[in-house]
């Protein structure tokens, strides 16, 4: 099983495609024997079990970009540029193009030199889903990334921080901790519209180019902890709380407080106050506040999701809001 690599996008496919070539280099890498560059890989894909086995894990099977309608369809001018497969945007055009034409002169390159040295190519993408989101609207954002990872649960899911607009990264963040399926966030900048990074010496081309480009790279590519957010054991409690009475008492809440782990309940209590999360309805009784009512509408959609995707698969679940393109080099 390869990598579902999910990541939003505007109109600039660099910030996909550049994080990708790190992916393949460091793959080729790993070929040419550099420790660290298989080490990045080595958690990934299925367990070892009978009859299950993965000679080279950690490869690019599927890659879900989330943008808006326009830039899907290709009805605004594409901003790129790649000065090692002379490539360069001139207008208006569907935002897989330039992805599907990079990724497979990257490969062709990659493959030619690594099958020359008698060791194994890299396969390229099976799949490339293009989902419709409004990048505007952090609640569509939301919405659509809590449908989107719940249908690749079965699969491992990286998730690329670096494209789109900070609505719809931030979205996947809250939906991916959420969730709990991505198994890796990552974000590696550039400040250019190049398709590969601009920060590499050259294109690799021996063996000793992509051992030092190895080392750059793990140098640059930053992977985010899973963050808890603020939604976690304790919001959970409060909502189901709330879903059958109307007040708590203040020592109930400092035994929701203390069950989670925080060591100190009654110094908390004035944050889930200024948070909104709660309201003092007189002394030592809470009430339920309307971030609490809004986090519990936001999480309620996304369990709505997860139970319609129980008996469907996710492109038909999101109907015409998800498009496959074929992959074909």
């Amino acid at each position: 099983m390869g990598v579902y690599h999910v990541s939003g996008l505007g109109l600039s496919p660099g910030a996909l495609t550049m994080p990708l070539t790190c992916v393949y280099i460091l793959q080729a890498a790993a070929r040419f024997g550099h420790e660290e560059a298989r080490k990045f890989f080595e958690l990934s894909g299925e367990a070892p079990r009978k009859g299950s086995y993965e000679k080279h894990k950690g490869e690019p099977e599927a890659i879900i970009v989330l943008d808006s309608k326009e830039a899907i369809q290709g009805g605004l001018p594409l901003r790129y540029e790649s000065r090692w497969f002379k490539m360069q945007s001139n207008g208006k055009e569907p935002i897989e193009k330039p992805i599907v034409k990079y990724i497979c002169k990257l490969l062709s390159h990659l493959n030619g030199i690594l099958e020359r040295q008698g060791l194994d190519g890299i396969s390229p993408p099976k799949y490339l889903y293009l989902v419709t989101v409004d990048y505007q609207d952090f609640e569509n954002a939301l919405d659509t990334a809590g449908a989107l990872l719940l249908g690749f649960e079965r699969k491992e899911v990286w998730v690329n921080l670096i494209g789109g607009s900070n609505q719809l990264n931030l979205a996947l963040m809250i939906a991916g901790d959420y969730t709990m399926i991505p198994a890796r966030y990552y974000y590696v900048f550039q400040n250019s519209m190049r398709l590969e990074p601009e920060w590499l010496e050259k294109l690799p081309r021996k063996r000793e180019d992509f051992m030092r480009s190895a080392d750059v790279i793990l140098n640059r590519w930053y992977d985010l902890p899973p963050l808890n957010l603020g939604y976690g054991d304790i919001l959970r409690r409060l909502i189901d709380e709330f879903s059958y009475r109307q007040v708590i008492s203040r020592s109930e809440l400092e035994q929701i407080i203390a069950d989670a782990g925080y060591g100190r309940p009654s110094e908390f209590i004035p944050k889930l106050i200024s948070t909104r999360y709660i309201v003092p309805l007189g002394k030592d009784v809470f009430g339920s506040g309307g971030m609490l009512e809004r986090v519990k509408t936001l999480f309620e959609k996304i369990e709505e999701h997860r139970e319609n995707l129980r008996n469907m698969d996710i492109k038909r679940y999101l109907g015409d809001k998800m498009k496959e393109v074929e992959f074909s080099c």
